[in-house]
């Protein structure tokens, strides 16, 4: 089977290429002033552009990175402020001591041991590591007092000035449950509380007798009591004389 011969050959050695003649150099001129070649120069162009726009996107996700790990550098010096000193008033918790030096097995009443004598006044004590708690008197002068009365020995105590990044740290997590001093819980009775019960669940509370009411109804009580009797007396008498009656006709 013969195939046909290409009409140009397919490679042209250099020792013949100065041979080629002027319409082949014409008709290679025309066909890159075609409109054809001009649209593949205006692809290339477009390629070229989408080329761009990724590298300018490559270069907006590095930006973006830049970003993000700016973002996170700031969130790690936030994190390390966070062991700076704290900005509190100071002068709204002169009513709080610090309690510290003591031993990592003391327990509330170890501390409360040394502070013998304020049970008048009150105090509470809140925790903040094995080895440093806080003491909340009732005032200031409550505080100094218990400042200047304890020995030292098992513990040592200062004011809230003084005290540690961890104590003044707490506080300022959340300042106002700190500055009201401790306020002691008043005495309450049973009555009281039936009565705050019974305010709270609307329950309209009962009067309170006094000994002559109480006495005066046991009274009437008697009284109604007695008089049933003799009711009941009275209608079992007539039922017994109308059947002797009725037993006599016959």
């Amino acid at each position: 089977m013969s195939s046909k011969k290409p009409p140009k050959a397919l490679y042209v050695p250099p020792a013949l290429r100065a041979n080629k003649n002027a319409s082949e150099v014409k008709k290679e001129l025309s066909f890159l002033e075609s409109p054809i070649s001009y649209a593949s120069v205006n692809e290339q162009t477009d390629v070229e552009q989408q080329l761009k726009s990724l590298t300018l996107s490559d270069n907006c996700i590095d930006d973006d990175e830049c970003v993000l790990k700016k973002k996170l550098f700031n969130q790690k010096l936030s994190h390390n402020d966070s062991n700076s000193e704290p900005v509190i008033r100071l002068k709204d918790f002169q009513h709080i001591l610090e309690l510290y030096n003591f031993s990592k097995d003391f327990q509330n009443f170890h501390l409360e041991a040394e502070l013998t004598g304020f049970e008048d006044s009150g105090f509470y004590l809140k925790w903040v590591d094995d080895t440093h708690c806080l003491a909340v008197f009732s005032s200031n002068d409550e505080a100094n007092r218990a400042l200047a009365q304890i020995s030292g020995l098992f513990m040592k105590a200062r004011k809230i000035n003084d005290a540690s990044l961890a104590s003044k740290l707490k506080i300022a997590r959340s300042p106002g449950d700190w500055t009201m001093p401790y306020k002691k819980r008043p005495v309450t009775t049973s009555s009281t509380a039936r009565r705050l019960i019974s305010n709270h669940l609307g329950i309209v509370p009962t009067k309170i007798k006094s000994p002559e009411e109480t006495m005066k109804e046991e009274q009437d009580k008697a009284l109604l009591r007695e008089a049933r009797g003799k009711l009941y007396k009275s209608r079992a008498e007539a039922i017994r004389q109308a059947q002797k009656s009725l037993w006599e006709d016959e």
